[in-house]
């Protein structure tokens, strides 16, 4: 055998393909069986053979016609195969008397399986690759004429699309092996519906929650087994219509376990279709949000009880302290100490309340923002006059420089960030220190510093800082006042407007913090 013709049979790609069909050294398959007999009857030739050629041998995957052992064996070496040639060329071989062909004459099929008449064509996957030959063969000379290969070529093709379908229906099956396997494992509920709402599948997570055995699910009534009685509607939210058009691919739902508890399960769902199109189900992959949920709740309870239990008498107690005032000036000693305590963690509380109120309402959207579009330097502007009071007690200057870029957002929550990030710079610099505000165009988007010369950030410290209630050190709000809310704040609002806030710092020569926000065009 040439180097040339052992490469082709022996190439990786193809080879692969060969082991795919699944019918190499498997029984016989009726389908090939009918093709390679009806090819006999309509030839007239005693053998008809469908043939899988490796690297090393030809498989029979159906033969009528060949002699033992062959019959047995169902294979031979190559030096017994005229079909190896037709893999190699990818093109049919027509070969009226073996004796005298130059490319087979040698072969040991001409005497040892009397191959003497051999008309192969490829069987060509969709891809290009030739996985073997059916073959019509004689054991006497005969000239093949045009009807005997077309014939044959019809045949071909048959067994080929059988080839492929089979194929495709073994990787159709590995995958769905491999995707079974897959949401076995995940730490998320994973069923799949029949279109009448029966389960067809459930994973060991949904097992291990609800309760139930696989036995008690498979094939029940997912409504009536794991939905609660009082949310009978949700089987309309899952099947809206008799087309699916309003079929929800995300939804929240309660399901009953079998010891009667209720879990709230986020849904993503797909609808299954068959191969015509037509919907044969739903699969749905769902979290466990209870615990999130019954959060949510106390979170709004709770600032339920900020709002109104303790924000309105915290109003009182510090108008009441500051109407105090004038009339305690006299005080001296641990009664003037007491009345300058109480207003100061009056006016602390009180600051605490309403920025945790804040946050809340950005982050849930409660305010809305009432967008203009408005020139970056009137922002550091409006927002620099508005922090001179700190930044003339500190002795701390503010300058600013911006491009003549504009947005279009909420000047007044725009502001409130950057004073909020101007006023934080202020309170971590040194007595001869700067704070530089800067403002630039930016691909689209409008950026946004805030730079000063304090002590910096430690790297460890510095993607946490825009969580609540964060503080670089221990006593920053004792010694410096604040709650942690402010950068948080800062975060809410900037991402309400579509953009991203983040810190640079190197400790000891300051910190620069970045936020950007869409920028309008020509502007």
């Amino acid at each position: 055998m040439s180097n040339s013709v052992s490469n082709a049979l022996s190439n990786p790609s193809r080879l692969a393909s060969l082991r795919a069909t699944g019918l190499l050294d498997a029984p016989p398959e009726q389908t090939f069986d009918r093709l390679t007999a009806l090819a006999t009857r309509l030839l007239g030739v005693p053998v008809a053979v469908v043939s899988l050629v490796d690297a090393n041998r030809q498989f029979f995957v159906s033969c009528v016609g060949v002699g033992e052992p062959w019959k047995t064996d169902r294979q031979t070496p190559l030096s017994h195969s005229f079909c190896q040639y037709v893999v190699t060329s990818g093109e049919a071989l027509i070969v009226n008397d073996a004796r005298e062909h130059p490319t087979v004459r040698a072969n040991l099929a001409v005497h040892d399986l009397n191959v003497i008449a051999y008309a192969g064509l490829p069987l060509r996957m969709s891809t290009g690759e030739v996985l073997g030959s059916f073959c019509a063969i004689d054991h006497v000379p005969r000239q093949w004429n045009e009807a005997d290969i077309d014939a044959l070529r019809t045949l071909a093709d048959a067994a080929m699309a059988e080839l492929e379908l089979r194929m495709a229906s073994r990787t159709l099956a590995e995958r769905e092996a491999r995707f079974r396997g897959a949401l076995e494992n995940i730490r998320a509920l994973a069923v799949t519906l029949d279109i009448d709402g029966r389960i067809t599948f459930v994973n060991n997570f949904l097992l291990e929650l609800s309760g139930w055995s696989r036995d008690e699910l498979i094939g029940s009534d997912y409504f009536e087994r794991l939905v609660p009685r009082d949310q009978s509607a949700a089987r309309r939210g899952l099947f809206a219509s008799e087309s699916l058009g309003d079929f929800a691919s995300h939804n929240d739902g309660e399901i009953l376990t079998k010891a009667g508890h209720r879990r709230v399960i986020s849904w993503d769902n797909i609808l299954l279709r068959g191969s015509n199109g037509d919907v044969q189900g739903v699969a749905g992959i769902g979290h466990d949000v209870t615990v999130q949920q019954q959060a949510a709740r106390l979170k709004d309870e709770l600032i339920g009880v900020v709002s109104h239990e303790l924000r309105g008498p915290l109003t009182a107690i510090r108008g009441g302290l500051r109407l105090m005032a004038p009339h305690v000036e006299k005080l001296e000693g641990t009664s003037r100490k007491l009345f300058d305590m109480a207003t100061r963690n009056s006016d602390r509380l009180l600051r605490l309340v309403n920025d945790l109120l804040d946050l809340e309402r950005t982050e849930s959207g409660a305010i809305p923002l009432e967008r203009r579009v408005v020139p970056s330097a009137q922002l550091l502007e409006d927002a620099r006059d508005a922090s001179s009071g700190i930044s003339e007690s500190a002795g701390i200057p503010v300058e600013m420089s911006a491009d003549d870029s504009t947005v279009e957002g909420d000047p007044d929550r725009l502001v409130q960030v950057l004073m909020n990030l101007i006023g934080n710079a202020i309170k971590f610099s040194p007595p001869d220190g700067v704070v530089q505000l800067s403002a630039r165009r930016d691909a689209g988007e409008v950026h946004f510093t805030i730079r000063d010369q304090g002590r910096g950030i430690p790297e460890d410290q510095i993607d946490r800082i825009f969580d609540r209630f964060a503080q670089v050190e221990a006593n920053d709000a004792k010694q410096r006042g604040g709650a942690g809310l402010g950068l948080s704040i800062c975060r809410a609002i900037v991402l309400q407007h579509g953009g991203r806030i983040w810190a640079e710092s190197e400790p000891g020569r300051g910190s620069t913090f970045h936020f950007v926000v869409p920028g309008v065009d020509g502007g």
